[in-house]
């Protein structure tokens, strides 16, 4: 699962000439990913390892990355 969702992070980035900074992920995608690290990883601990905000939906079929400015991005570009 890991090497999957670095896979789309770095399609997305070549495609798109930035980051992804969201990954939509169901709670069975979660589970398989927190598996991979023994069950030991927090949620935070992800987050911060991926560099992106995890939005985790049982609409997400398959894992898929994105992008969105934060309120932080939008006020430092104004």
């Amino acid at each position: 699962m890991l090497s999957y969702i670095l896979r789309l992070a770095f399609q997305y980035e070549e495609s798109h000439e930035f980051r992804p900074n969201l990954l939509y992920i169901s709670p069975d995608h979660l589970h398989q990913l927190r598996l991979e690290f023994d069950n030991s990883a927090s949620l935070q601990t992800i987050v911060e390892l991926l560099d992106m905000e995890v939005i985790i939906t049982r609409d997400a079929d398959h894992p898929h990355v994105g992008w969105v400015a934060s309120a932080r991005q939008l006020r430092a570009a104004s």
